[in-house]
């Protein structure tokens, strides 16, 4: 019989059963949700909080000359601290630094000391102190030390368990807990041992590396004393963001406000709910939501962890879509006179690698990247070729696209081509005029930057110091002051009698590129997008004339973040200046027999904030980076079915984990790449025993599909070759293993005439062919 106290404390326990209705996935299965948030302090811990403390007292071990001492994440101690605050006693708590905003302030409230450890320490570095403290002076304090002590789980033991059973009618087919301490698993399990062995006590253990606040993986900390895994049905992991996502729904769909462990709990107990075909599962969901506004798991506004360097600020800044869900960008596109070279492969594939990052977190991407068939490069190659203007561009268009498919780049949104977008062109220049940034001279529109304040602002440049000959842009035309740029400017006599110029009421014309960019942002983007990305170069004068134009005439910056790369360097100079000396165009070096994933992978394992200084020494190791990543993926495929690896869901876990902590530091692809690679290791280790769970290999197929869908390095497909391609290669072992190199190189050079290149790993013959990027395995 429950004691009666007279006070707050009488209400511990006795918390409702709540059904769960939208987001139940069974129709014959029942989910009942126990919100532990109406216990008087706020969680699951009231139960055991009280029960420590006065069984303590009735021990003798709790005096009233004693300091309550505890190690905390925050549930616990807030319980303790209540029926500290309630009995008299005075309290002292240590806890990470890392724990949220609203536990401390609700810890002070009830009047309680606090110790702050290294947040990097978790709540193992709380232990630490208390035990510390506990052995220096053993008189002055009474541990409550819920991981040892048994009357935590006895709290649940002879509470928690009854109350279910007695709410469930007996009715229950399974009881989900999260794993912290472990008290309220073990008070369940043993409980229902006794008395009911035929309901199944599933535990939730979050996976190594989790930031879920009050869990607690039981091999990266110190596992309690209290924890018994043999008695639990099963233990289920749970990933950081299924457990945020199911407590935000929880929210909006069932109007539980509930914390970051019960969101955890609820996604697996919707789990089990799928596989079940009939029967009632109670979830315990430990605390309320309130309590965690301060971090990740409630936000006015949808955070996108990553953080990547703004040019315009000079400093990483965490992404922030202006639409929720929704990311804008626009990519500078190619001049189409003539073919792509590594320079240009660099801006593409780094706002490919991009665009596919943030889809990778669930984002709706929109790419703009603009084709640039009207300008004076565009016009005179035509000329020089003798072919009309559009039919010279569209040839170059075509190459472009072919280029970037064989490269892996997911096409953009939409590519718009200036010559389709001049009258939005003429229209802004005419807009710029009205509001008097803009003067006509001789027939031609100029900006005044004179009249632009920001001008300046992205490049930093100091314009006192640009040397005429150097200036903003370098059309021959009359100006007032020489560092002005042109918006449109006269038709050459050339392109008079071409017939290639726009009738104005100035006269003919023909835009300017910044122009052009700035029209086609605005009409597909919109005055104010996300992200403007291209490389270095272009940010002065180009990106700086851009923002000009469009911030003159909307008062509002054209892009919120500026990210560029760096150059491709040979020889000390970029691509763009040296691809015709060095042969640099895509197009030579596909000619010399390197496929789109060889260029790929070179360019992006190297920072985008760094330079890459090219050499075909470089190309050759990324090439057999590829080749023995194909190996890997051939040898997974060829694995013969075993038994399950318990660790399977961890070593996935944290390839995640480690691939999404690198790239939301400013897209770290080596880092990144370092967590593939550790991944590689540990299957490989796996591989070694040859057998793995078909299961095991479906989870590695899947999280390596989700990493390549943004890397694009990867061929996932197993190999398939043809019956007499295999038997050659084949053939060629048996020659090397006979050291008969003669008929070795023969069948090698014979397979090449085919099409089909062998390259020698440890991991044995990787096959490609040379004409696609599909990789086998011999």
């Amino acid at each position: 019989m429950q004691t009666k106290r007279n006070n707050i404390l009488d209400h511990v326990g006795q918390t409702p059963l709540i059904p769960v209705h939208r987001l139940n996935p069974s129709r014959s299965v029942e989910v009942l949700a126990k919100l532990e948030y109406f216990n008087p302090g706020g969680s699951i811990k009231d139960r055991p909080a009280l029960y420590m403390i006065e069984e303590a007292e009735r021990s003798g071990d709790l005096t009233r000359d004693k300091i309550i001492l505890e190690a905390t994440s925050g549930n616990t101690g807030i319980g303790l601290a209540m029926v500290a605050a309630v009995k008299g006693y005075r309290i002292l708590l240590s806890m990470s630094e890392s724990v949220s905003e609203e536990r401390v302030k609700i810890l002070k409230a009830f009047g309680a000391e606090i110790k702050f450890t290294p947040a990097h320490m978790g709540t193992d570095g709380a232990i630490e102190y208390v035990y510390n403290l506990m052995r220096e002076a053993p008189d002055k304090y009474w541990l409550a030390d819920q991981f040892n002590n048994e009357n935590n789980w006895k709290a649940h033991y002879v509470g928690t368990a009854l109350e279910i059973w007695e709410q469930t009618g007996g009715q229950v087919s399974a009881i989900v807990a999260t794993m912290g301490t472990s008290g309220t698993l073990m008070g369940l399990a043993k409980r229902y041992a006794e008395m009911a062995p035929h309901v199944s006590i599933v535990g939730v253990e979050p996976y190594m590396g989790h930031k879920i606040q009050g869990l607690k993986n039981m091999k990266e900390s110190y596992q309690p004393g209290i924890f018994d895994k043999r008695i639990l049905s099963r233990i289920e992991n749970v990933d950081d963001e299924e457990a945020f996502e199911t407590a935000r729904q929880l929210a909006r769909k069932e109007g539980m406000l509930v914390g970051m462990s019960s969101g955890a709990a609820m996604a697996v107990a919707l789990r089990i709910a799928r596989e079940m075909t009939e029967g009632k599962i109670v979830v315990l969901l430990p605390d309320g939501g309130e309590r965690y506004l301060s971090t990740a798991l409630f936000t006015a506004k949808k955070r996108s962890g990553l953080h990547i360097y703004n040019t315009f600020s000079r400093r990483k800044e965490e992404l922030i879509p202006i639409e929720e869900n929704h990311v804008k960008m626009y990519c500078c596109g190619p001049t189409l006179c003539q073919y792509i070279h590594l320079g240009h492969a660099r801006r593409f594939l780094f706002a490919d690698l991009l665009r596919r990052y943030l889809g990778f977190k669930g984002y709706r991407v929109t790419l703009v990247t603009n084709l640039t068939d009207l300008d004076d490069r565009t016009i005179q190659g035509a000329e020089k070729a003798g072919v009309p203007l559009k039919d010279f561009t569209e040839g170059f268009n075509r190459a472009f696209m072919e280029d970037i498919e064989r490269l892996g780049i997911e096409p953009a949104t939409v590519y718009p081509k200036a010559s389709e977008h001049v009258e939005e062109m003429i229209d802004l220049a005419r807009r710029l005029l009205q509001k008097g940034y803009a003067y006509e001279k001789f027939r031609s529109i100029y900006f005044d930057i004179s009249r632009f304040k920001p001008y300046g602002n992205l490049s930093h440049i100091d314009l006192t110091k640009i040397r005429v000959g150097k200036t903003v842009d370098l059309d021959n035309y009359e100006k007032d002051n020489p560092r002005d740029f042109t918006l449109l400017k006269r038709a050459t006599l050339s392109a008079l009698k071409r017939g290639i110029f726009y009738q104005t009421q100035w006269g003919n014309v023909l835009p300017s590129w910044h122009l052009e960019c700035s029209a086609m942002a605005m009409k597909y983007l919109g005055p104010t997008y996300d992200i403007h990305t291209s490389g270095i170069e272009l940010i002065f004068p180009h990106h700086e004339n851009a923002i000009a134009i469009s911030q003159a005439l909307t008062n509002q910056p054209p892009a919120n973040y500026w990210v560029h790369h760096e150059n491709v360097l040979v020889n000390g100079r970029r691509t763009s200046k040296a691809a015709d000396a060095e042969g640099l165009t895509l197009r030579e070096i596909f000619e010399r027999g390197y496929s789109g994933r060889d260029i790929r992978y070179l360019i992006l394992s190297r920072h985008h904030r760094k330079p890459i200084v090219f050499s075909w020494m470089k190309l050759n190791a990324a090439r057999s980076t590829i080749a023995r990543l194909d190996g890997f993926v051939q040898r997974l495929h060829k694995c013969p079915d075993g038994r399950s690896e318990p660790e399977a869901d961890q070593i996935v876990y944290d390839l995640r984990h480690g691939f999404t902590e690198a790239l939301d530091d400013d897209l770290n692809v080596a880092a990144a790449l370092a967590a593939l690679f550790q991944f590689i290791r540990r299957v490989n280790g796996l591989l070694d025993r040859n057998m793995l769970a078909k299961a095991d290999k479906q989870k590695f197929l899947e999280i390596l599909t989700a990493v390549n869908g943004v890397l694009g390095v990867l061929n996932l497909e197993p190999a398939a070759l043809e019956g007499e391609i295999e038997a050659s290669i084949h053939a060629r072992e048996e020659a090397r293993r006979r050291k008969d190199w003669e008929t070795a190189d023969r069948i090698r050079d014979r397979l090449k005439e085919r099409g089909i290149e062998l390259l020698d790993t440890p991991e044995g013959t990787i096959w490609q062919r040379t004409s696609t990027t599909g990789p086998g395995k011999a």
